[in-house]
Formats: C-alpha cells, structure tokens, sequence
C-alpha cells in the first residue's frame, strides 16, 4: 500500500498538471542561474539552470496585501512537485525566474510543502 505522503504528492501532481494533461494547471518555466566556482585566472562562466514544470496562479486577498512583505500585483504561484518529464521538480529558490502564462516573474519566498522529508508541492510568492 502506497505511503500516505507519495498519494499526496500523486494527488498535488495530478490536479496542478497542465490543462492539456487532464490538470488545472498552466506550463510553467523556471530559470536559475548558477555561478561557477571563484578562479582568479578567469571570471566565472555563469550557467543556467531550466526546468520545465506545471502550476496554477492565485491572487493574494487585499487583506494580505501590507505592502510590505506583500505588495499590491504579487501573486502566488502553487507549483507541482514533478516536472513535465516526471523527475522530481528542484525546491525553487528565492530570485529564480519563472515565465508563467506569457508572462516573467521573480520569486521572492519560497514555502515547499514538505510532510516526512517528502516535497509535494511548492507555494511560492512572485513579482513581476
């Protein structure tokens, strides 16, 4: 019998899939750039990482909107934990890019669902 957690995870995984996969979600992108290790002799070459993964957007209540660790136009994105080749989704970190529905947005805090060491999805507050 599978774990109550890997059914949760199963669950988060079906229900944020892509429209086109039977889910309620939207494609999603994410990018992060890596900087090589320091050499004195050259400047690091930095990399990027891309991971292509699903979600679905949410809009902050006015009531949450302070201005301050929330401002008006941010918004929430609750991203699966698997990504659209089915490998785990790395935990999005707080700067990545995320190209979501045609449009770029800057991840400012990151809480992953995370229930016996088990990452079931990520709620992940972003800006344009």
């Amino acid at each position: 019998m599978p774990d109550i957690y890997d059914r949760a995870k199963a669950t988060a995984t079906r229900m944020l899939a892509p429209r086109s996969k039977g889910g309620k979600g939207l494609e999603l992108v994410l990018r992060r750039e890596i900087i090589g290790e320091y050499d004195p002799d050259a400047p690091p070459a930095p990399s990027e990482l891309i991971v292509n993964g699903s979600g679905f957007r949410e809009e902050y209540d006015n009531k949450y909107i302070d201005g301050t660790l929330i401002v008006r136009g941010d918004v929430k994105l609750l991203v699966s934990p698997v990504q659209l080749t089915g490998e785990d989704m790395p935990t999005p970190q707080s700067n990545d890019k995320i190209t979501f529905d045609g449009t770029v947005y800057t991840v400012i805090a990151v809480a992953p669902w995370n229930f016996a060491g088990l990452a079931v999805g990520f709620e992940l507050q972003v800006r344009k």
